[in-house]
């Protein structure tokens, strides 16, 4: 009689398959799950109720919120239609995009993010507000901005080209205790110039790499020593020049 040895393999043992009573099981139980949250992100239960809206200001401010008020109470604090939100505003221009929160079960809010008014558009009528991206701002409060000269076609929503943009582009690197003091932008073939009150002309060169340019622009114009310079040459913003005063040589700025 054969015997089997001490350290043989054992046999593997069958895996045993789930049954199919308890796989109807799981997928029924999957399926209800599921159908409980499709309803439950679309119940009253979870209606919103309460919406507050911020950073809605300027002259349509009060419809903006109302307008985003009555269309977050169409949703769920679980199920937010972000697109819809941003639709129902696209009519305001000064509206560039919205911050949307929820507060379980009830509660949302709306954070509304507006374009900067950086120039002010001459030479087409009314003057109008624009915006940085060159979008135009009708109804929003001009005082203090730099004026930009073009034409636009009647009806027109922005500024698409031209050296109107580059100049709209250009200021809108502005710091906001600069921007209000510009009062002459100018072009030549050499590049751009910004005329401020009470500091030297600043050459900006071509409309190119303007966050540095005017990073050091606020630099050297919160420098004492540069009182009295007729100019700062900022294009190599890591090089700037500043002009003489009178009976003096040009500079540069370490």
């Amino acid at each position: 009689m054969s015997s089997i040895p001490a350290n043989a393999p054992a046999r593997g043992r069958r895996l045993r398959l789930p049954s199919l009573k308890l796989v109807i099981a799981l997928v029924f139980l999957g399926a209800l799950l599921a159908g409980g949250w499709i309803w439950l992100r679309g119940s009253s239960l979870v209606a919103v109720e309460q919406v507050k809206v911020t950073g809605a200001g300027g002259s349509d401010s009060a419809e903006i919120r109302s307008t985003l008020a009555s269309v977050a109470r169409d949703m769920t604090t679980l199920n937010v239609d972000r697109a819809a939100l941003q639709e129902s505003v696209a009519r305001f221009p000064i509206v560039r995009s919205l911050q949307v929160t929820t507060d379980f079960p009830h509660a949302m809010k709306i954070r509304v993010i507006k374009r900067r008014p950086v120039a002010v558009l001459v030479g087409a009528g009314v003057p109008v507000a624009i915006a940085s991206d060159g979008v135009l701002l009708r109804g929003e409060r001009t005082p203090g901005l730099p004026a930009v000269t073009a034409k636009v076609p009647y009806g027109a929503q922005r500024i698409t080209g031209g050296q109107a943009l580059e100049q709209v582009r250009l200021l809108a690197g502005a710091p906001d205790h600069l921007l209000r003091r510009v009062t002459a932008v100018s072009a030549s073939p050499a590049g751009y110039t910004v005329r401020i009150a009470g500091y030297p002309e600043l050459r900006f060169g071509p409309a190119e790499r303007l966050a540095s340019k005017w990073a050091a622009a606020s630099r050297i114009l919160g420098d004492p020593s540069v009182a009295g310079a007729s100019y700062v040459d900022l294009r190599i913003p890591e090089r700037p020049a500043v002009g003489p005063a009178s009976g003096e040589g040009e500079g540069f700025v370490p």
